[in-house]
């Protein structure tokens, strides 16, 4: 009769040289980790094997039996720092598929609660800050920043400068989603004095220059902006990391915003728009046409038709809105221009518009005063005044009369002294 030892070697055999289907290899996989034993060896082979497994539930798309086993399995057999590594590299592994930010949260939660009662303080801060990080790809600003308010006063007392520059980070990231400017920029300042001391990992440093480029962008500074994107893609690139295409796209769309056409043509068809080709460069190509040609109907149906690619990231979402509010009044006032009065719904249909939309734009216009008229709610309609021109002919003939007096009064006090 084969003994412990002897039957866990034969299953790790089997599961090392690969001679199982994908259904035996997770009964395997689980009776391994059911023994019982302690010894240093055995705690190596089933830490692998908690490692395949979880790769074998997400391979399957089975994410939340990922979860299960964390929640479930007793790892009490190894001592704390590998045990809390073991789930971190659960939650790394369930990241890698899409649409599993909620049960990312979940497992962050739950491995939070787990380090507090254990008082494992830095894989505790390290999972909040990746919770941070998860409720900013969920747009709850809100709870990211409380979190971060929670920890920023222990980890400074503690003084991990490394620490410090993720939550610096984090922190300005959260505060740019709710549109504080000023917090978002003392945040990144922040960080990058912490970089400044510390040894800052390239990725880190990429993450850094993406935010300032962020930044700089939203106070329309483009060319400011598009520097530091250039700097952010150039590392990205360099480390194989998949935040590279979204710092193109933020380089195109800089040179769209200033109207550089032709350099984002030079940056589409160069090397670089090559090795990331696909849809999203494609829908940086057709609004950079679009917007050359000024055409809000064209504009409109390159919103519609990649809608996915420009709606899924905040950054680019807020510059195109700019962008068609910039074309949106462009177009309005080429259709008002000949007329001194013109129907709403005629406006509509030439620019291709909901009604809504067009009587929101010409509010805003007159409120303004870049049009001089008033939206007639009876007859549906916009009534443009004739601008009536003012120059300067009267107070300059004054002023010329003025100075003729005084010097025909100068030439008088000549004369009667002589």
């Amino acid at each position: 009769m084969a003994t412990l030892g002897e039957e866990f070697q034969t299953i790790l055999q089997e599961v090392d040289n690969a001679r199982l289907d994908t259904n035996n290899l997770e009964t395997a996989l689980l009776k391994l980790l059911s023994f019982d034993s302690k010894s240093e060896e055995h705690l190596k082979h089933k830490e692998s094997a908690y490692n395949k497994l979880s790769q074998l539930y997400c391979k399957q798309h089975k994410p939340q039996l990922v979860f299960q086993i964390m929640k479930t399995h007793d790892f009490s057999g190894f001592n704390q720092t590998r045990a809390a590594k073991i789930m971190r590299q659960m939650i790394d592994q369930v990241a890698q598929l899409e649409g599993t930010i909620e049960l990312q949260v979940e497992m962050c939660q739950f491995l939070i609660d787990q380090c507090a009662r254990d008082k494992k303080n830095y894989l505790k801060h390290k999972m909040q800050i990746r919770l941070a990080t998860l409720y900013n790809e969920q747009e709850k600003f809100t709870q990211g920043i409380e979190i971060i308010d929670k920890i920023v006063v222990e980890v400074r007392k503690a003084d991990d400068k490394h620490l410090l520059l993720e939550i610096y980070l984090i922190e300005s990231k959260l505060h740019f989603g709710q549109t504080n400017l000023a917090k978002a920029k003392a945040s990144l300042t922040a960080a990058r004095a912490c970089s400044n001391t510390i040894y800052c990992p390239p990725h880190v440093q990429a993450e850094i220059d993406m935010m300032a480029g962020v930044l700089y962008a939203e106070e329309r500074d483009y060319r400011t902006s598009y520097s530091y994107f250039y700097e952010a893609f150039e590392a990205f690139n360099n480390l194989e990391d998949k935040r590279a295409l979204g710092t193109l796209k933020y380089m195109l769309l800089c040179k769209i915003m200033i109207g550089a056409t032709d350099e984002v043509k030079q940056i589409l068809t160069g090397k670089h728009g090559l090795k990331y080709a696909g849809r999203h460069l494609e829908a940086m190509k057709a609004i950079s046409n679009s917007n050359q040609k000024k055409s809000l109907i064209e504009f409109t149906k390159v919103l519609d038709e990649y809608r996915e690619e420009i709606e899924g990231d905040k950054v680019m979402r807020l510059h195109i809105k700019q962008l068609y509010e910039v074309l949106l009044e462009m177009n309005l006032f080429q259709v008002i221009q000949p007329y001194s009065k013109v129907q709403i719904d005629y406006i509509t249909q030439r620019m291709q518009i909901d009604v809504e939309i067009i009587q929101r734009k010409l509010s805003e216009l007159i409120l303004d005063k870049k049009i001089d008229g008033t939206l007639d709610q009876g007859n549906d309609c916009l009534i443009l005044f004739d601008t009536v021109k003012h120059d300067n002919l009267y107070q300059h003939s004054l002023s010329l009369i003025t100075n003729l007096n005084g010097v025909v009064d100068k030439l008088f006090d000549r004369v009667k002294v002589k």
